[in-house]
């Protein structure tokens, strides 16, 4: 059984993401649609969400147009126990961005932690980055 925590709404989502440009393009799904992991709720892979997207937007284009890990991008997931969203996301992500992305997961309202993961470096991050 998924417990909701306080702040959540059936707006609420997880799942990953890309900013691209002011664009935020990924897939977000409701808690109750969301696969276990222990005690995280998440919700899809970068790798195969963009290998088979289907560009109907300008965002989508240019995404799909430079390898998975060009643009900058990240992933919220919610910890059941401690009843908290965790936004994991790219260095290079701005204020901006942030807020952008907690109105796609629909997180206005939620306790949400915001932590740097080195596993998601965009090209502008990874030094050693060749395309």
């Amino acid at each position: 059984m998924i417990e909701r925590g306080q702040g959540t709404t059936p707006d609420t989502k997880v799942g990953m993401f890309w900013c691209v440009g002011e664009t935020v393009v990924g897939e977000a799904v409701p808690l109750s649609e969301a696969e276990p992991y222990g005690d995280v709720l998440q919700h899809g892979g970068h790798y195969d969400f963009r290998l088979h997207l289907k560009s109907r937007t300008e965002a989508e284009r240019l995404l799909t147009c430079h390898a998975y890990d060009y643009y900058t991008r990240g992933r919220v997931v919610y910890f059941q126990t401690r009843q908290q969203f965790r936004l994991y996301m790219d260095g290079c992500l701005s204020a901006r961005d942030r807020e952008s992305i907690a109105d796609y997961f629909g997180l206005a309202g939620t306790q949400l932690k915001i932590e740097r993961d080195t596993h998601y470096q965009c090209a502008g991050c990874n030094r050693r980055y060749l395309e």
